[in-house]
């Protein structure tokens, strides 16, 4: 398991994926681009919020 080392990254990760889980897929999208997530983790994060890592 990869151990994240930016806080402010995970933070961002949870509330994407929180946001993604609300049907907020929009701005869930602006919220993880802006914040500098790559694509890979952005759709990670929108198609399967439930399996984002344990320490996101």
């Amino acid at each position: 398991m990869i151990i994240r080392s930016n806080t402010s990254m995970a933070k961002t990760i949870k509330r994407g994926a929180k946001l993604s889980r609300a049907k907020q897929f929009h701005l869930a999208q602006k919220v993880l681009a802006n914040a500098g997530a790559c694509l890979a983790t952005i759709e990670r994060v929108l198609y399967e919020p439930h399996n984002i890592r344990n320490t996101d």
